[in-house]
């Protein structure tokens, strides 16, 4: 008869076995979050890293703008140094920093502005008293931060057309504000001889009118920050 031996219990061995296991994971694991947060790091640092200003000269004005800032589709113009007649930047509101996923996210609102070289334009203001009075359904009414307010929609119409202007100074601020329907965003579009032959354009929204005075000039500081000659 052949003996039939069981084989030793393993006991302890088992424990000890478990226990190195869940060790060896842990390190591991470890090891894995110190590599992903070197390398977060890493990227994150070299993100920081500020590109170079793309040289811009919007007829005989030159410019120096930051490329997170331009949004204008004529990047063959942009690439180097080089004259352009037009160059659309973005950027948020009240920071006045580029435009970004997150802007919404953070209630930023964005304002768009444009640059063009176009000299002989005629201003919205000098078309004022000869035109936008003469197409305005009944007398100006006051407005928003002493704003006057000239109503240019459609009787009975869905749109929203009017010209808002600063009273105070003959050259003063004034924008055309429109809305396309009820429920769509009221956007301000603002018109400036930044310099000779140079127009600036800005958009924003409606929403920021009361703050008008402190929007204008820091857009007309920023712009001049880009300048270059």
């Amino acid at each position: 008869m052949i003996p039939v031996t069981l084989p030793e219990p393993i006991g302890n061995r088992s424990r000890i076995f478990t226990y190195l296991s869940v060790a060896i994971c842990l390190l591991a694991a470890a090891l894995i979050f110190e590599r992903v947060r070197f390398w977060t790091d890493h990227l994150q640092m070299a993100g920081n890293i500020p590109a170079e200003p793309l040289q811009i000269a919007i007829g005989p004005t030159g410019f120096a703008v930051p490329p997170e800032y331009v949004i204008s589709r004529r990047r063959n113009l942009l690439e180097q140094s080089s004259t352009s007649n037009y160059v659309q930047l973005a950027m948020t509101w009240p920071g006045l920093g580029p435009q970004s996923n997150r802007s919404s996210l953070l209630g930023e609102e964005v304002i768009r502005i444009e640059l063009e070289h176009n000299p002989g334009r005629e201003s919205l203001r000098a078309r004022l008293d000869p035109f936008y009075r003469r197409l305005a359904r009944g007398g100006e009414i006051s407005g928003p931060g002493g704003l006057k307010l000239l109503n240019l929609s459609r009787l009975g119409g869905k749109r929203s057309d009017m010209i808002v202007y600063d009273p105070s100074k003959q050259n003063g601020f004034i924008a055309r504000c429109r809305q396309q329907s009820s429920t769509s965003k009221a956007t301000c579009h603002r018109a400036v001889q930044f310099s000779s032959g140079l127009d600036l354009r800005y958009s924003f929204d409606r929403s920021l009118l009361p703050d008008w005075r402190r929007l204008d000039r820091a857009v007309l500081l920023k712009i001049d920050s880009f300048k270059t000659r």
